[in-house]
């Protein structure tokens, strides 16, 4: 249910209705089963509230305000409804008001809200002095720039100001004045204070800004000068507000939420105004669309990033994770700011136990939340470390410790081994259990997680594991660990088989080589005889759906070519990408806290689009593709992510003839800049995975995409390598944004969304580049030094563009398909050809002769390699050169 200002509608004037007592109970028990039903909640408070029923209304407020942020209105009801007491008991009933306020202000910065708070500070409140102006410079402050309304908050101030002065000038008016001095004094210093009010004001861009000028001529007196800098500052606001009166107008005039009002408008404000201004807008596109996680998400990085004031950013980290908290990037992002400003960790604990409350939807969420929290207890640990008294009890009492294995059993617990697929968990904790020097544990902790098949079959974790024993360990149990990596990877086995010969080449003996290379020689044998098996399955699979295509082919009797044709592609078509809809980081998730909406049933079209065919080609000029769509995207899904650019005509999904989404589709727009602007967001995440945006052109035989990035050297762009694959976006904003602005960054990654390792960030100037270089290149980031240069994309030279055809176009015989796959994974390194070795060979050239034996065995199971009919034979390595081969 929308939190809108139907939800809190108050019925105070209607008469007295008996409440249904099962009404309310039915009501209580859905809230009881589901404490976050926002919708229950608002039913209970407006039937109660219609009912009379003002003592159980202030209980179902007080319990909604503890479980979500209230809308101004619900808050400004409430208020009313408790005023009505102050006859009876003023003193409580001003205290309850006094309270309601303060809280309320700090969910949303309303206009409405904060004028009624600082009329009631005037009237009801009984503030003193000092603290009323503290009032009403905190209202200036969140609201006071409104251009359209914050003039109400300036004129209510400079009346209480100017009230106190008239009535101090009633007692310097009186004859028999006691402590004239004094009250001159005293009147002198308040109208000082009402000028400063209005010189302020009137340097603020406002509407009725003219009329207050008018105003302030009068309270000076005729013939007085206006000073010039005050006229100076007035002038520049008049052309500010001008600047900004087309966007308050189209405010006015659009319908709520106006997203794509305030998205133009903030992105003004973001180029020509100042951050005060940039927040007061924000805050008020928030406060009209509380519920847009991406508004918050925006809001609160431009809060880390320009502002850096603690007690504004930490209030708005704490009111976002009340309007959003399914966003788990916000909750990860607020126990960091809460270190960053030095809180207690008690509060980092509190903010992870309010977290896992809430409840998110997949594995993924919940893991991004553990890793946060575990990095920053090992944050707090190494720079606060604790104090054991020189004792051994850290398993037992660390509470690092307790914390890891908490995180560990909750994802086991809760999604299984699946929930960690890469063990992420376990790795950091045994990272940090080598960072402590402590081998022993690291190594039952590593050795206990590939005890699991989905593990020990992971190439990259059997490699992470040997470089953290080289790092904290010793050198023979990284070879035993070698040792059984050669026999247990199953996913990427060549490359264990080049790391392994690696490591035996650089920490090891002949001897030690010699054994290695029997072993990687044995592995290679049961590989190709598996691959000349799936080879031979694949053969027969195919030749047996040749052969019932064959048949499909056959016309059938009483029906013409045409019609028998259409059906054979219909039945293709539909078992074309039969593939899982499910997001790959939302596989086999359990739902903590499922949905209560029902899913309403799809309207399925008549006519799929089945491609581009059946858009009118005249269209093409105003509409983009996109494509990598997850097969879930919905047309809905598009819309939120292109709707901030302009209108859009149409969405078209392309769909099988069962209704399902092939992951691509058009996006029609009215003008041809909006096909530009949305060019501009291609691979933008849609549900995690990155959304190809490209024009829409007429299909061509042969024809290619361009590649649309330069491929010469750009001396303001910087490629930035060897980086963690769980590095964000924010993460090299922050480090490389403190060398220069940056001008673009683009983090690379896989069709599905997952980062590759690597990422270009442009600056405006070669100098932010080079400055970068010096300061950023070897920067450990978390376990890998990463490397900055200036990016200079190798180009392709037209021999290897035509030995790249050549190996895609060359037709291998039948069986031998996947073989001739395999073959191009073996290292290049030792699938150089044999050599005869000459007198006085030495280590380096018999490992050479051993690594290509491997390879020949995978040659003799008939994997084909093109050799020249000239080719001239390679001369003999020495040792040296052999060990450069592999250091390359």
């Amino acid at each position: 249910m929308s939190r809108s200002e139907e939800d809190c509608s108050s019925s105070s004037e209607d008469e007295d209705v008996t409440v249904d007592e099962g009404k309310v109970q039915e009501l209580e028990d859905k809230i009881l089963a589901n404490p976050y039903d926002y919708g229950s909640h608002v039913e209970l408070l407006n039937f109660l509230d219609k009912c009379g029923d003002v003592d159980r209304c202030r209980e179902v407020r007080e319990r909604m305000s503890g479980l979500f942020p209230l809308t101004p209105e619900m808050w400004l009801a409430w208020i009313k409804q408790e005023r009505l007491f102050l006859p009876l008991d003023r003193e409580r009933v001003r205290d309850t008001l006094r309270n309601l306020y303060s809280r309320a202000v700090k969910d949303y910065s309303s206009i409405r809200l904060w004028c009624e708070y600082c009329s009631d500070v005037i009237s009801v409140l009984e503030y003193s002095e000092d603290r009323t102006r503290e009032i009403f410079e905190l209202a200036l402050s969140n609201i006071g720039l409104h251009v359209s309304k914050g003039g109400e908050l300036w004129e209510q101030f400079r009346q209480y100001e100017d009230t106190l002065l008239q009535t101090i000038k009633e007692q310097l008016d009186q004859e028999d004045c006691p402590e004239r001095e004094f009250v001159q004094d005293l009147y002198n210093k308040q109208r000082s204070r009402v000028d400063a009010l209005f010189q302020r004001q009137l340097a603020v861009p406002l509407t009725g800004l003219e009329y207050t000028m008018s105003e302030y001529k009068t309270w000076i007196g005729e013939g007085a000068d206006i000073p010039v800098a005050l006229l100076n500052r007035y002038e520049t606001a008049l052309k500010k507000r001008e600047a900004v009166m087309s966007y308050e107008q189209a405010l006015e005039i659009s319908a709520a939420p106006h997203e794509e009002e305030y998205f133009h408008y903030i992105e003004y404000e973001r180029k020509h105004g100042d951050p005060a201004r940039v927040i007061c807008l924000m805050e008020r596109a928030i406060t009209d669309n509380p519920l847009n996680s991406n508004r918050w998400v925006d809001y609160l990085q431009y809060l880390d990033q320009v502002l850096k004031v603690k007690s504004v950013v930490l209030s708005a980290y704490g009111r976002a994770v009340r309007n959003v908290p399914w966003i788990v990037d916000i909750w990860t992002q607020f126990m960091l700011a809460q270190q960053r400003y030095q809180l207690h960790f008690s509060h980092i604990d509190e903010t992870l136990e309010e977290a896992l409350k809430n409840g998110f939807q997949d594995a993924a969420s919940y893991l991004s939340l553990w890793k946060c929290y575990l990095s920053c207890h090992w944050r707090q640990e190494r720079f606060q470390p604790l104090k054991t008294n020189g004792s051994e009890e850290h398993l037992e009492n660390n509470p690092l410790n307790s914390a890891f294995e908490r995180s560990i059993n909750f994802m086991n617990q809760t999604f299984g081994e699946e929930g960690d697929p890469s063990g992420e968990l376990t790795r950091f904790m045994a990272e940090c259990e080598g960072e402590r020097d402590d081998v022993s544990s690291f190594r039952v902790l590593m050795s206990g997680l590939f005890e699991s098949k989905i593990y020990k079959e992971q190439s990259s974790l059997w490699l992470e594991y040997i470089s953290m024993e080289l790092r904290f360990g010793e050198v023979s149990e990284a070879r035993k660990i070698y040792q059984k990596a050669v026999q247990c990877s199953t996913d990427s086995p060549q490359l264990i088989i080049q790391q392994f010969l690696n490591f035996e080449t650089v920490h090891g003996t002949l001897e030690t080589y010699d054994n290695a290379a029997l072993k990687c020689r044995r592995q290679q044998k049961k590989i190709n005889e598996k691959t000349a098996k799936e080879a031979e399955k694949l053969a027969l699979q195919n030749k047996k759906h040749s052969d019932n295509k064959g048949k499909n082919k056959q016309p059938t009797p009483g029906k013409s070519k045409t019609e028998q044709s259409d059906k054979n592609s219909k039945h293709v078509s539909s078992k074309k990408r039969k593939i899982s809809s499910e997001p790959e980081n939302q596989k086999d998730a359990k739902v903590v806290k499922p949905s209560t909406k029902s899913p309403e049933k799809p309207s399925f079209p008549k006519k799929p689009i089945q491609d581009n065919s059946e858009i009118d080609k005249s269209k093409y000029p105003l509409t983009v593709f996109v494509s990598n769509l997850s097969y879930d995207a919905t047309e809905d899904h598009l819309n939120d992510t292109f709707k901030h650019i302009g209108s859009i005509v149409d969405i078209r999904l392309v769909k099988s003839v069962n209704n399902k989404s092939r992951g691509f589709g058009y996006i029609e727009f009215h003008t041809r800049e909006e096909v530009m602007s949305a060019l501009e967001l291609d691979r933008v995440l849609v549900l995690g995975r990155p959304c190809y945006v490209s024009e829409c052109k007429e299909k061509s035989v042969g024809s290619k995409t361009e590649f649309k990035y330069k491929t010469t050297i750009e001396s303001h762009k910087l490629f930035v390598n060897n980086l963690p694959y769980t590095t964000t976006d924010a993460e090299l904003r922050e480090m490389f944004g403190k060398i220069s602005a940056i001008k673009s960054l683009r983090m690379v990654t896989t069709k599905s969304g997952k980062f590759k390792g690597f990422a270009y960030v442009e600056y405006s100037d070669s100098e932010s580049a080079k400055k970068a270089i010096l300061e950023l290149n070897d920067t450990l980031v978390g376990d890998r030094k990463m490397s900055v240069a200036i990016s200079n994309p190798p180009g392709k030279s037209a021999s290897q563009k035509h030995s790249d055809s050549s190996l895609m176009t060359e037709k291998p015989e039948e069986g031998t398909k996947r073989k001739a796959k395999m073959n191009f994974m073996i290292p290049r390194a030792i699938s150089q050809p044999k050599t005869k070795q000459s007198e006085g060979g030495k280590v380096g050239n018999k490992a050479a002769a051993s690594q290509n034996d491997i390879v020949a065995e995978s040659s003799d199971k008939g994997t084909h390699s093109a050799k020249s009919n000239h080719e001239v034979p390679r001369k003999m390595m020495s040792n040296s050169e052999f060990s450069k081969l592999f250091n390359k």
